[in-house]
Parts: structure tokens; C-alpha cells; sequence
């Protein structure tokens, strides 16, 4: 495992803004990890909710190349390991384009990446312990304490994923591998969905991920398209 410096708190403003502070005055790679966070911020700088005894953390990975399809490899890294080490996660998991780890349909966890010179910077929260807000989010969320009916250890879980990022850090310069296995663990592949881009939301079906990460949709009309940036906002059934 790559040397590493770790600090806990009970309670941050953020662990993206802590990392940052921290990594002004510390050496090495480090990894921040609090109880809650009030500041949290998501994509496109939507609030991140955090609440007690969630999984929230935020750690670096060296890495000298711009990849646009990061968020997906470290939602790569999260499936593989949370479906080894939960049984009843396998074959239930799937990976929401471009940054959501989902359970049947609901969000289990989150994935923000934001790249500096010479790092990336990855901001992960895990819906583990945390009491789950039943009108949350537009898909809902689940708890990884409501499905396996025990306390997870959010310190050795945290651990664990970000080994499992580091051991296969090699994948990054092969995107084919990681790619096909989302694709292949795609949320609502083959489903038609309501997309937003930032104007107005329209349907269309997805097709899957080209290579640099992109969304492949089908448009009303036929017109294929690739989004290189935007979000899923439901699920609709076919007409």
C-alpha cells in the first residue's frame, strides 16, 4: 500500500477543503475522513449531504495525465471492491453515469474527482451507518446497514476502497478495461431516461459509455449523441 498520512474528525466543514489545508503543509499523499460534514460539496457544486456515521473522505492519487473518464474508473475501483466485500451487493450494484455507485436503484454512494497538477483529487461518500432520508435524492438511497442488518466499520471500509483504488491504478492507462466493465454495470442501460445538459430536460435512450467516458444516448429522432457532461434525472419506461 503507498505511504499515506490519514486524519479523522468528528465534524469538517468539508474534506475537500480540509485535504486542501492540509496538503499546503504535509507531504506524501494523505486521505481525510470526518464523522460529518456541514460544507460538503457535490457536482456542479450541489450540496453533499452528510449525515453521522456515513463514510466521507476525501484522498489523493498521484497521476501526471488529465484522464476524462477518472470519475468512472474510480466507480470502476468502488463496484469491484464493494461487491467483494459484501456478498449481497454482487450482482445488484451498478455504476450511475458519470459519478453515483447505485443499489437497485438507489443511491448507495458518490464520487467527486477534481484534477490538479500532477493528482487527482477524490472525494467518496458511502451511505454505510447514517439514518436514510426516505424522500431523498430523485432515485432515493439506501444504507449499507439496512441491507446487511449490521454496523459496517467506516475506518476499515475507507481503507479498503482506497487500497483497492491504488492496486489497480495500472488500469488507467488501458480505459478499454475499466469502460467495458461499466458499460457492462451501466445504470439504466437500454432504458429510456430524462436527461438534463443544463437546458431543457428531454428523453432519450442509453446506449452506453464511448471510451472517453462520454454517455451514449439515442435522441428522439434517431440522433445518436455523445454527452460528455450532464446527468440522468430519471428513468422512464418505454411507449
Amino acid at each position: 500500500m503507498t505511504e499515506r498520512s490519514y486524519f479523522y474528525y468528528d465534524e469538517l466543514d468539508s474534506t475537500m477543503q480540509e485535504h486542501k489545508r492540509l496538503q499546503d503543509c504535509c507531504d506524501g499523499l494523505i486521505c481525510v475522513r470526518t464523522g460529518t460534514q456541514d460544507d460538503g460539496k457535490g457536482r456542479g457544486e450541489k450540496i453533499w449531504l452528510s449525515p453521522p456515521e456515513g463514510l466521507w473522505f476525501t484522498f489523493d492519487l498521484k497521476n501526471t495525465e488529465v484522464v476524462p473518464s477518472f470519475s468512472l474508473f474510480i466507480g470502476y475501483c468502488l463496484h469491484r471492491e464493494l461487491s467483494r466485500l459484501f456478498a449481497p451487493l454482487q450482482g445488484e450494484l451498478s455504476i450511475k453515469w458519470t459519478n453515483d455507485i447505485m443499489y437497485k436503484g438507489k443511491k448507495l454512494g458518490g464520487i467527486l474527482c477534481k484534477n490538479h497538477p500532477g493528482r487527482y483529487i477524490i472525494g467518496i461518500g458511502i451511505n454505510t451507518n447514517n439514518v436514510i432520508d426516505p424522500d431523498l435524492g430523485k432515485f432515493g438511497a439506501i444504507s449499507l446497514k439496512q441491507i446487511m442488518n449490521c454496523d459496517i466499520s467506516n475506518e476499515q471500509l475507507c481503507y479498503s476502497l482506497i487500497e483497492a483504488v491504488e492496486s489497480q491504478e495500472k488500469v488507467l492507462s488501458h480505459s478499454i478495461t475499466y469502460i467495458t466493465y461499466c458499460n457492462e454495470q451501466l445504470f439504466g442501460r437500454n432504458s429510456m431516461a430524462v436527461i438534463d445538459v443544463g437546458t431543457n430536460p428531454f428523453e432519450a435512450e442509453i446506449l452506453g459509455i464511448d471510451l472517453t467516458g462520454a454517455l451514449i444516448i439515442r435522441k428522439s429522432k434517431g440522433e445518436i449523441v455523445n454527452l460528455h457532461s450532464g446527468s440522468i434525472l430519471s428513468l422512464q419506461a418505454f411507449s
